[in-house]
């Protein structure tokens, strides 16, 4: 080897060590090259689907104020009504979060968690806002999985917290056929902390005993469509 190779291969390592001792960018071969990445953290996703109409992942249906021992089990949609004297409707949705896949811990931090529900029928008038409340009491049935889509009447229905979860406001345009989601965040958080039962969620219009008839509808579980079934969206971090 030449001395003048030989010099310009010592230069070629000591610019490689000067760039590397000032942070530079050393490049290298795939079986040398190591990338640690900083301050990442893991985010997984459950969704959960209320499909096909058989699923023990989810259960919905709603309650007719005028029929009050009435069960609407069966139904392909989930109505919500508002209308006097005492003719409202109000849907209820329940899903289990113990189906998600992986598990999720109790010591998980649910970053978000969404309530998504596919449009049957916009309201007839508006616009009109929708609540989300939080069920919190035990089923009035004593049915061992809360309510029952079966069991579930005007008369039975289960209590719901007092403060309103999420909202969703709708007009007689909205398009149907598409999804539209509640931020159920907190109620998710709490459900997998352990800090509140799950129950599910009542929905109703925001205001009841409209002096017209005001209806809208959601597709229910019993649609049997896996395009517009009901689901629960849950982000978190292990």
């Amino acid at each position: 080897m030449s001395a003048r190779l030989i010099r310009r291969l010592a230069l070629a390592v000591a610019t490689i060590a000067v760039l590397a001792g000032a942070g530079r960018a050393v490049f290298g071969s795939a079986a040398t090259l190591s990338v640690a990445p900083k301050n990442y953290t893991a985010f997984r996703t459950c969704a959960l689907t209320a499909y096909p109409k058989t699923t023990a992942v989810s259960f919905d249906g709603w309650v007719d104020q005028a029929n009050v021992g009435a069960s609407k089990v069966g139904s392909t949609t989930i109505q919500i009504q508002s209308r006097a004297p005492g003719k409202n409707f109000r849907g209820f949705i329940r899903f289990d979060l113990t189906k998600c896949v992986p598990a999720i811990a109790g010591s998980a931090t649910v970053r978000a968690a969404f309530l998504r529900l596919n449009l049957s029928g916009p309201p007839t008038s508006g616009p009109r806002t929708y609540n989300v409340n939080r069920v919190v009491g035990p089923c009035p049935e004593n049915a061992t999985t809360c309510w029952t889509e079966a069991g579930l009447t005007w008369s039975n229905q289960p209590p719901v917290a007092a403060a309103v979860t999420s909202i969703l406001t709708l007009t007689s345009t909205s398009t149907s056929s598409v999804y539209y989601a509640f931020d159920v965040t907190t109620d998710v958080a709490a459900f997998v902390a352990g800090t509140a039962s799950n129950y599910g969620w009542r929905m109703s219009d925001s205001v009841e005993e409209s002096a017209g008839t005001v209806l809208v509808s959601f597709i229910a579980r019993e649609l049997n469509n896996a395009a517009r079934a009901p689901e629960l969206v849950v982000v978190y971090s292990p």
